[in-house]
């Protein structure tokens, strides 16, 4: 008997081991599973696990009250929203290489990660047949709502010149979101620095080692802040702010929801956050001023028209086998019941049961004064707060990520280095010498009329997007990819050199 003593040991700790997570189950998990596959939604997407939580929850309590069944949630999230945007077009075009029919990827829905992202999914994906021919396949399809229901939810289809929903209804804004920064006081005590409220200030060179930022490959939202700032600052103006942004980063994490979590720790005195993630951290670590607190942890939308306010929507992919309860899903999100969660408090009739979410509705009229007296966050107001771009200005987000990684993300440690030489350095004019160094652009990267020309600026933009369209286009961007990492990783090091000098 003693000699399987060690075996019992074993096979009990693997027991407890298998046995710990449905023990600890978070509570009301079974009102949201369902053994009937046909009574489940299949769904991509970025949101965190409050979102998929709290949304699950509620709407099978919406059932249940309609007298409905309660079904399964098979959520599927694996990265950022521009990785699984990557990997959901891969699937199709897999599929449809294969020569199979309209029956999808198996998925329903793709749901978060930014209007661009679902920009990009509307317009499909290409294929290569058996006999190398290639043609387009569709990926999302036309949402199909009850009638009168999208003119409820939007008498007015944009904010800030931006729509709420595609023109062909292939995808539907059912959130707003924008970007912020998120700071820690007590660093910012320690480096002497104020608070910050601009990106521009995020660009002293006091913050260098202590700022955090996101990879824009990864993360949809973050490319489309970056797209803000370029778009409002203009291409030079715009890289030379980013540039300076990028010298003072500590890292660039793949993860968004990583910024505010080292912020709020001291990993980081400041980050570039999503609003939902700032307001969310700043209120899991006490002292939220929405509550009336006053948390060593602060977050801010930059003013005026630095602030991007975008839809957050839901996409339906072709193919989606269970088109009819996702539909169902995507009509319950534009409700006012559903569009409250995003806000409400905790104990408040229709809020969240576990987790307060500090998300924007995209509903105009939720921002009346009964509804957010329920809210933590009742002071904002997105609609007003939203401004357009000028009339013409070319949007540049095709081009932030990999401008990115050559100007800052692949060349990092000469960025750093090169910054530090600049602001090292005591004579003015040996200054002037090298930044003009420091923010040099190719010749294919460098725009040469006044940032304020929309006109030459979008004609630069569109030949040089243009250039990198289709597959070829993809493979000579691979190449110039390379090329401007050599640029730039030289004029950092000859910056270094000016300095030793």
């Amino acid at each position: 008997m003693r000699e399987w003593t060690p075996r019992l040991v074993i096979v009990g700790l693997l027991v407890l081991v298998l046995g710990v997570p449905f023990a600890l189950r978070p509570r009301g998990e079974a009102a949201v599973r369902n053994a009937d596959p046909a009574d489940r939604l299949v769904i991509a997407t970025p949101h965190n696990e409050h979102i998929r939580y709290e949304f699950a929850r509620a709407f099978n309590r919406w059932r249940v009250a309609h007298g409905k069944a309660v079904i399964d949630f098979d959520w599927r999230s694996s990265g950022g929203a521009s990785d699984l945007r990557k990997q959901v077009l891969a699937e199709f075009q897999k599929a449809g290489s294969a020569g199979a029919d309209d029956s999808g990827i198996g998925k329903d829905l793709f749901f978060g990660g930014g209007d661009v992202e679902h920009d990009i999914l509307a317009r499909g994906a290409t294929i290569e047949k058996s006999d190398k021919t290639k043609t387009a396949i569709a990926v999302t399809v036309p949402i199909r709502l009850p009638p009168g229901l999208l003119g409820e939810a939007f008498p007015e289809p944009t904010i800030g010149g931006a729509p709420l929903y595609h023109a062909k209804l292939q995808w539907i804004g059912v959130a707003l979101s924008s970007f912020g920064i998120i700071y820690n006081r007590d660093a910012l005590a320690m480096l002497h620095l104020p608070e910050p409220t601009t990106w521009q200030d995020l660009a002293d060179p006091r913050y260098r080692g202590w700022l955090a930022l996101a990879d824009p490959s990864h993360s949809g939202s973050v490319a489309a802040t970056l797209n803000t700032i370029l778009r409002r600052e203009g291409w030079s103006g715009g890289w030379s702010l980013l540039r300076r942004l990028s010298a003072n980063a500590r890292y660039f994490t793949n993860s968004a929801s990583k910024v505010p979590v080292d912020v709020s720790a001291g990993e980081a005195a400041a980050g570039m956050c999503i609003d939902f993630y700032g307001r969310f951290q700043v209120g899991a670590i006490g002292g939220d001023p929405a509550a009336g607190g006053n948390s060593r942890v602060g977050y801010v939308d930059p003013p005026g028209n630095m602030t991007a306010i975008t839809p957050d929507p839901i996409s339906l992919f072709r193919g989606a086998p269970h088109r009819e309860l996702a539909e169902e899903f995507i009509a319950w999100l534009l409700s006012p019941e559903a569009q409250g969660l995003w806000q409400r408090r905790i104990g408040v009739p229709d809020g969240p049961e576990r987790y307060e979410l500090r998300r924007l509705p995209a509903r105009r009229d939720m921002y009346n004064e009964i509804e957010t007296a329920t809210w933590r966050d009742r002071d904002i107001k997105p609609f007003e707060v939203a401004r357009e771009f000028p009339a013409g200005m070319p949007s540049m987000f095709s081009l932030v990520a990999p401008v990115m990684q050559a100007v800052a993300i692949d060349t990092h440690d000469e960025l750093v280095e090169a910054w530090k030489v600049i602001n090292d350095e005591s004579d003015p004019a040996r200054r002037t010498a090298m930044m003009a160094r420091f923010e040099a652009m190719p010749p294919e990267l460098a725009f040469a009329s006044a940032d304020t020309d929309v006109a030459a600026l979008k004609m630069f933009i569109d030949g040089l997007a243009g250039k990198y369209k289709g597959e070829a286009g993809a493979q000579r961007l691979l190449r110039d990819r390379l090329s401007w990492r050599a640029f730039f990783s030289g004029n950092y090091r000859a910056v270094v050199a000016m300095g030793r000098e």
